[in-house]
């Protein structure tokens, strides 16, 4: 998946993932954003990894990132199908901080970040109801599924980003129905992930 999202035609401006890059290099001197320090694994493990789910995300899509830490993936996703509105939910100021401060430097438009706890009726109630939730890594598949149901619209999809060792998770999913296991290798060696579609 190309990272470039640069212009055609020899132009000089500058790729939105090369400004996400720099800004989170830049914040991430102050704020711990991520352990991941050097650009290329970010390119890879971050930007790259991100993507993933594009196949899997409905025309049109209302899209709730949960626990988005540093805007992944929601940004990415965004960057790459512009026709996406995308909340982004984090618990951490300094995360949606962040958020915003890249929203605002690519010039993004319906999409936003949201300080809040997912768990939170008043926050499910603020946000309303999504074709497609997501997280990444951030929870057990058992605790995403159980916060991601109050956003999901009828015939929304839940989508959990994992590593491979998911299956060691043993989730009793209930009435959910694993619909898609994709699994997918990233460049250079650098990881093994799954994407799990609800």
């Amino acid at each position: 998946m190309s990272l470039r999202g640069a212009p055609p035609g020899g132009a000089t401006k500058q790729s939105p993932f090369t400004t996400y890059l720099h800004l989170l290099l830049k914040w991430n001197k102050a704020h711990n954003l991520t352990a991941i320090t050097d650009p290329g694994e970010i390119k890879i493990k971050h930007f790259e990894d991100s993507l993933a789910p594009l196949p899997f995300l409905p025309t049109p899509c209302r899209l709730l990132d949960i626990g988005c830490g540093a805007g992944f993936p929601g940004i990415p996703l965004k960057i790459k199908r512009p026709d996406l509105e995308v909340v982004l939910l984090d618990s951490r100021r300094k995360k949606t901080a962040f958020c915003e401060a890249v929203i605002r430097k690519l010039d993004l438009e319906e999409i936003t970040a949201v300080q809040g706890r997912a768990e939170d009726a008043t926050v499910q109630t603020k946000l309303g109801r999504f074709d497609a939730v997501i997280s990444r890594a951030a929870f057990s598949i058992a605790e995403f599924l159980k916060i991601a149901r109050p956003y999901l619209k009828k015939d929304g999809v839940a989508i959990a980003m994992k590593s491979r060792r998911w299956p060691e998770e043993k989730t009793i999913l209930g009435n959910w129905k694993l619909k898609t296991v994709f699994d997918y290798e990233l460049s250079n060696d650098l990881g093994r992930r799954s994407l799990l579609i609800f």
